[in-house]
C-alpha cells in the first residue's frame, strides 16, 4: 500500500528532509491559512460547512506539505576490493646503459612481480596516468609523485603503493637525505598504503666518460688569449688517459689529454687567441668508448663573445704633411684606437751613407718585423703618401704580399692615401698591392692633377656609410658641396673590379672615358680596402671650423671609414643580438633584430625573416620592425648544443642586408649527472616508511594492507512532493469540497 501511495518502496531506516527554503515554506503555510479562512467565512451560514472544512483542510495541508519539498532519503554502502598503485620513473636516467642495455628494460620484470589489477602511473616532473612511458622526461620528482597519489586517493586505503625507479631523484627528497636529514624529517607525504620500492639498475656495470662543465669567463678580447677550462669525469675510468678535443664551428683547433684521478675526475685547459670579433661557438668533446653509459654527455658547447678592446692601426707616412698631422692627431685622440705611427724615416741611402747609428737622429724603420711578424696584430694599415722602395731594403714583394694576404685572407683592412710618393708615383703598379687596391694603376704621364677641385658625391657615395656624414640625404649632399676643395689628386686607370667610387673628380676622365675616382672602396676576399686619391683631406676641417662647427665633417668621415673598414657589426644595416651567449635548457632566448638605413636611422615596418639552426630541426621566423627599427623574437632553448641564427631584412621589397649570430645551450642534463642507481637512498627511504626495497636480482611481491579497501556509499532520494497517491488524495479532497460547496449555493 505504501509503495502504491508514494510510488517507491520506503525503508523505515530513511530520513525525511525538506528541500524548500524556509521562506517558501512560510509563504505556503500563509497561503493555506488564508485559503481555509476565506472558505470558512463564505460558508458560515451553511449547514454543511463543517463537512466542507473537513474535506478542505487536509487537502490544503497536503498542498502546503508538497510545496515544502519533502524527500525521503535512504543511505547504504558496500566495500570494494583494495587497489594497488604502481608509479614508474619516466625520466631520462632510466635510459642509461648498463652492460649495453638500457636500465628501463627491467621495468617489465618489476611489473610482473606485482599481482592483480593495478593502477599504473608514470612520473617525472608530474604524475601522469598510464605506462610504462617513454623515459625521456627531464626531471624526477619522487616526493611530488607520492604527494599526488595521496591527493588522488584521499579517503581510500590502498593495498599498496609500488615505485619502480633508479633512485636518482631530483625533486628534493634525495637531496635532503644526502644532506644528512634524519629519516623522520624527510619530506615524505603520508601514503594511503604501504610502500614498496623496485630498484632498476645497479650502477655496478655503468661506465661513463662525460664533460661535466666548461668555464670561459663569458667573453674575450680580440687578439688577447683566453682560456677554456673543461671538467672531465669518468666513472669506471679512474687512472685512464682521456683525449679531449676543442672545435670551433666544426673545425678542430686544439687537443689535450687528461689522466683521471682516483675519483675519475680531471681538467684540461685550452688557450685560444681570437682573430675576429663576434660570437663564436666552441665544442669540447671526449671519445665515446664501447659501453659508455651516456654517449650524449661526452660533449658540451659554449658560446664566447669576442669584443674589440681597442682598434689597432699602423700608420706609415713617407714624409711629414698637414694630412699626416691631422690624421695622426685624430687617431691619437680617439680612446678606442691603439696607434702605431711611423714617419720621418731612415731610407736605405741614409743607412748606406757611411754614418754611424749614433750620428743619425732618425730611427731605423723595422719594416721586416712590421710586415712579417707583427702585421697580423693590426686591424688597419694606412700607407699615407708612402713610397716603399727607398725603405724596403729587400723582400719587398714578400712583405707587400703579406699585406695583400692580410686583407684578402685574414679579413683586415688597408688604406692608401695619395701624394707625390703614392700610387704610380710610388711604383705600386708593379707590386702585389695591385690585387687589392680599389683603383687600377699603370697610367701614362702625367700621373697627377695639381688643379684644385670640388669632389662630386656619386650615387654610391650618397648611400654608402663612409660618405653618409648626415642622416638626411639632402643635408648630406649639401655638406659635401660646401666642404673645401682638394688641392689635387693621383690619377688612375679607373675602378678595379668589384670597387665603387664614392667621390669623383668633376672634370677629369679615365682613358676609358669614365669619371676619375677621388675616393674608392673595395671588398677583397674577407677584407676591405679604401683609396683616397689625394693628400689634402685635412682641408675638410676648414669649412665647418670657419662656421664655428669645429671639425665634425672630417671626424665623421674618418670614424665612418674606420667602422666600415674593420667591418664593425654595429655599422651593418641589419644586426642581430641574443640577450646572452649561453642558456640553460628551457630558458627563453630573446633575439633582437635591428634594421637601419645607410644613415643608421631605424627603419620602421621592415620585414625580417630568419632561421635558427641547432642540433634538431631548424626553426623559421618572420616579423616586422617597430618604430625603433627593432623586431624581437623569443624562442625556448631546446636541446644542448650550438645554435646559429641567420636573418635578412628588407624594406618596401628591397633587400637591406643580412646578419648572423650564435648562442649555445650549455647546461648539462641534470638527469644524466649521475649514472649509478642509488641503492642506499632507496633502502633508506624504505626504512623511513616501514616499506620494502627490492634490488634487480630479487624482485618479490609488494607489501599489502589486508584491511585496505574502499567503502562506497549508495544514496536513494524519493521526492514525496510528487508521490502519485498523495497528489491523487489531495485532488479528491479538493474536488469533494468544491462539489459540496457548489450544492450549498456557493462558488
Amino acid at each position: 500500500m505504501i509503495e502504491l501511495i508514494f510510488g517507491a518502496r520506503l525503508s523505515p531506516e530513511g530520513e525525511l528532509i525538506w528541500t524548500s527554503s524556509e521562506l517558501a515554506i512560510g509563504l505556503a503555510v500563509a497561503a493555506g491559512l488564508i485559503a481555509v479562512a476565506a472558505a470558512t467565512w463564505s460558508a458560515r451560514r451553511s449547514g454543511t460547512r463543517w463537512v466542507e472544512l473537513l474535506l478542505l483542510v487536509p487537502a490544503v495541508a497536503l498542498v502546503v506539505a508538497a510545496a515544502a519539498g519533502p524527500v525521503w532519503v535512504e543511505e547504504s554502502g558496500h566495500t570494494e576490493a583494495p587497489r594497488t598503485v604502481v608509479l614508474i620513473d619516466d625520466s631520462r636516467s632510466m635510459g642509461i646503459l648498463e652492460d649495453g642495455e638500457a636500465r628501463h628494460g627491467q621495468v617489465a620484470e618489476a611489473l610482473s612481480a606485482i599481482p592483480g589489477e593495478v593502477d599504473v602511473y608514470t612520473f617525472g616532473r608530474e604524475l601522469q596516468p598510464g605506462g610504462p612511458g617513454t623515459f625521456d622526461q627531464g626531471a624526477t620528482d619522487l616526493a611530488g609523485a607520492l604527494r599526488s597519489v595521496s591527493d588522488r586517493y584521499v579517503g581510500e586505503q590502498l593495498a599498496g603503493v609500488s615505485v619502480i625507479t633508479d633512485g636518482l631523484d631530483r625533486g628534493g627528497l634525495r637531496d635532503a637525505w644526502l644532506e644528512g636529514s634524519p629519516a623522520a624529517e624527510l619530506p615524505i607525504p603520508e601514503l594511503p598504503g604501504p610502500l614498496t620500492l623496485y630498484q632498476v639498475g645497479s650502477g655496478e656495470q655503468a661506465r661513463d666518460v662525460a664533460i661535466t662543465g666548461l668555464e670561459t669567463g663569458g667573453f674575450a678580447f680580440l687578439r688577447q688569449p683566453f682560456t677554456i677550462t673543461a671538467k672531465v669525469s669518468g666513472q669506471g675510468f679512474a687512472g685512464f688517459e682521456v683525449p679531449v678535443t676543442l672545435t670551433r664551428d666544426g673545425k678542430v683547433i686544439g687537443a689535450q689529454s687528461v689522466t683521471l684521478d682516483d675519483e675519475g675526475l680531471g681538467e684540461v685547459w685550452f688557450q685560444i687567441k681570437p682573430d675576429r670579433v663576434g660570437r663564436f661557438s666552441f665544442e669540447v668533446s671526449a671519445p665515446v668508448w664501447e659501453g659508455d653509459a651516456v654517449p650524449a654527455n661526452n660533449n658540451m658547447h659554449v658560446a664566447v663573445r669576442v669584443v674589440r678592446d681597442r682598434m689597432r692601426i699602423l700608420q706609415v707616412c713617407g714624409a711629414p704633411s698637414f694630412d699626416q698631422k691631422f690624421l695622426r692627431l685624430f687617431l691619437k685622440q680617439d680612446p678606442s684606437v691603439d696607434l702605431v705611427s711611423f714617419f720621418i724615416l731612415r731610407t736605405n741611402d741614409d743607412m748606406n751613407s757611411g754614418y754611424d747609428n749614433d750620428e743619425l737622429s732618425l730611427i731605423p724603420f723595422p719594416y721586416e718585423r712590421l710586415f712579417d711578424e707583427q702585421l697580423w696584430t693590426f686591424d688597419v694599415v694606412i700607407f699615407q703618401n708612402f713610397d716603399y722602395e727607398p725603405f724596403f731594403q729587400h723582400n719587398s714583394d714578400l712583405l707587400l704580399g703579406n699585406l695583400a694576404q692580410f686583407v684578402r685572407d685574414e679579413g683586415h683592412a688597408f688604406v692608401m692615401m695619395g701624394g707625390d710618393r703614392s700610387y704610380d708615383l710610388g711604383d705600386y703598379g708593379i707590386s702585389p698591392l695591385t690585387d687589392i687596391l680599389p683603383v687600377m694603376l699603370n697610367v701614362p704621364e702625367p700621373r697627377i692633377s695639381e688643379a684644385p677641385f670640388q669632389p662630386l658625391l656619386t650615387d654610391a657615395g650618397r648611400v654608402h656609410p663612409v660618405t653618409r656624414l648626415l642622416g638626411d640625404p639632402q643635408e648630406n649632399q649639401g655638406l659635401w658641396e660646401r666642404l673645401s676643395p682638394l688641392d689635387g689628386l693621383n690619377l688612375s686607370a679607373g675602378l678595379a673590379p668589384g670597387s665603387a667610387a664614392l667621390l669623383n673628380h668633376p672634370t677629369e676622365l679615365t682613358a676609358s672615358g669614365a669619371p676619375m675616382p677621388a675616393l674608392a672602396v673595395r671588398e677583397v676576399g674577407l677584407g676591405r680596402t679604401m683609396a683616397i686619391m689625394g693628400d689634402s683631406s685635412w682641408r675638410w676641417v676648414m669649412t665647418e671650423a670657419a662656421g664655428g662647427h669645429g671639425n665634425q665633417a672630417y671626424l665623421r668621415f674618418w670614424k665612418n671609414s674606420l667602422r666600415w673598414l674593420i667591418q664593425d657589426p654595429e655599422a651593418q644595416p641589419v644586426q642581430i643580438e641574443a640577450s646572452r651567449e649561453n642558456y640553460r635548457v628551457g630558458d627563453t632566448v630573446r633575439l633582437v633584430v635591428q634594421v637601419r638605413d645607410v644613415g643608421f636611422e631605424p627603419q620602421e615596418g621592415a620585414a625580417v625573416t630568419g632561421t635558427i639552426q641547432g642540433p634538431g630541426e631548424s626553426v623559421s621566423f618572420d616579423a616586422l620592425t617597430d618604430a625603433f627599427g627593432e623586431a624581437i623574437i623569443e624562442v625556448p632553448a631546446g636541446d644542448r648544443g650550438s645554435y646559429r641564427v641567420s636573418v635578412s631584412g628588407s624594406n618596401a621589397g628591397f633587400a637591406v642586408g643580412s646578419a648572423a649570430t650564435v648562442f649555445a645551450v650549455t647546461e648539462r642534463d641534470p638527469e644524466l649527472d649521475e649514472v649509478a642507481s642509488d641503492t642506499r637512498f632507496l633502502a633508506a627511504l624504505a626504512a623511513a616508511t616501514s616499506g620494502k626495497h627490492y634490488t634487480p636480482d630479487d624482485y618479490g611481491r609488494p607489501l599489502t594492507d589486508a584491511a585496505a579497501g574502499r567503502k562506497v556509499l549508495d544514496r536513494v532520494e524519493t521526492p514525496l512532493w510528487r508521490a502519485p497517491g498523495l497528489l491523487a488524495l489531495a485532488g479528491l479532497l479538493l474536488g469533494l469540497s468544491w462539489i459540496l460547496r457548489r450544492r450549498s449555493g456557493y462558488r
